[in-house]
């Protein structure tokens, strides 16, 4: 009987024996029983027992408390997000000071000296970048990235974003381009997240185009989504990489992109801010052309997930 199974197990016991297939099968689940004074963590592996003839007879479920791992996984998350806020202060400080100098608010500076504070200042920004991922990472680990949901016009929050841009584009002579329909409407989001998305996704895009490229974002509408492409005329990614860039850690490593700085973290956090606002990110991509990354917002805050449409 599954009576006293919680509702999860009871589920993942009824799609294991319901598998038409006769190939070994077995689901594993994470489970969580009690209450939040005595909370007990668990991962199910649940397999189909079958006779001779394939037909199934029930099903094994062996379950292994994880409660232990999952407390030290908490610990690492804090001590991860301990630390970088505490580092952020100081290197936030230190940048200030660099910024003096070679502003030449303290004095002159030679023209050696200019270059080597100018690598050490994009060193502390790269450090920074890193600590801000970090803290974003933590956030998400404790369910705490999207704070506080408002009606958000996504053409102004680009536009700011675009704006804050404009330097890094122009150093590499790259235009920036946006096209709006009128009348999109206004979403359900968080406005920093959004922002976040909409930073990430532009910088890559300029970090990844050679000088006098081309960064194009649009927004127009699909069904009931608003949609917002991010497209550049770069690098390009490999078919091989399109399946895991929106791993944790993973970077494209080739000889185009080996000089560029990154942690790695950027496209989880990225999906993981969409996939709180039930939207989506999907990615096209050719070598030596360029990349599209493509994202679908619900117009109504409600539980409506956003997919991309199958061509």
């Amino acid at each position: 009987s599954q009576a006293s199974l919680p509702p999860e197990m009871s589920k993942v016991i009824e799609e294991t024996i319901g598998r038409k297939d006769l190939s070994y099968s077995c689901v594993s689940q994470e489970l969580v029983i009690g209450d939040d004074a005595h909370r007990v963590f668990l991962r199910a592996h649940t397999c189909p027992c079958r006779d001779d003839l394939g037909e199934t007879l029930g099903s094994v479920s062996v379950l292994q408390d994880i409660s232990a791992l999952k407390e030290l996984d908490k610990m690492k998350s804090e001590f991860i997000a301990m630390v970088a806020h505490e580092l952020r202060a100081p290197l936030a400080a230190v940048e200030q000071q660099l910024m003096i100098i070679l502003n030449r608010l303290a004095g002159e500076v030679t023209e050696k000296q200019e270059e080597l504070l100018t690598r050490a200042k994009e060193r502390i920004k790269g450090l920074l970048d890193l600590i801000k991922d970090l803290l974003d990472l933590s956030k998400i680990e404790a369910g705490r990235l999207v704070q506080y949901k408002e009606p958000l016009t996504l053409s102004e929050v680009i536009r700011q974003v675009l704006d804050l841009m404009k330097p890094e584009a122009e150093a590499k002579r790259i235009v920036l381009q946006f096209f709006a329909l009128p009348d999109v409407p206004s979403i359900a989001a968080d406005r920093e997240g959004m922002e976040g998305v909409f930073a990430n996704l532009i910088s890559n895009a300029i970090k990844y185009t050679p000088e006098g490229g081309k960064v194009s974002v649009t927004l127009t509408e699909e069904g009931g989504c608003v949609k917002v492409t991010v497209s550049d005329t770069g690098v390009g990614i490999a078919k091989e990489d399109l399946p895991k860039i929106f791993d944790r850690f993973y970077r494209v490593k080739t000889a185009r992109t080996r000089q560029i700085v990154g942690t790695g973290l950027g496209l989880s956090i990225v999906k993981s801010i969409l996939d709180a606002h039930f939207g989506s990110i999907s990615v096209e991509s050719q070598l030596e052309k360029g990349t599209t990354f493509s994202i679908l917002l619900p117009k109504e805050p409600k539980p409506f997930v956003c997919q991309k449409e199958e061509s």
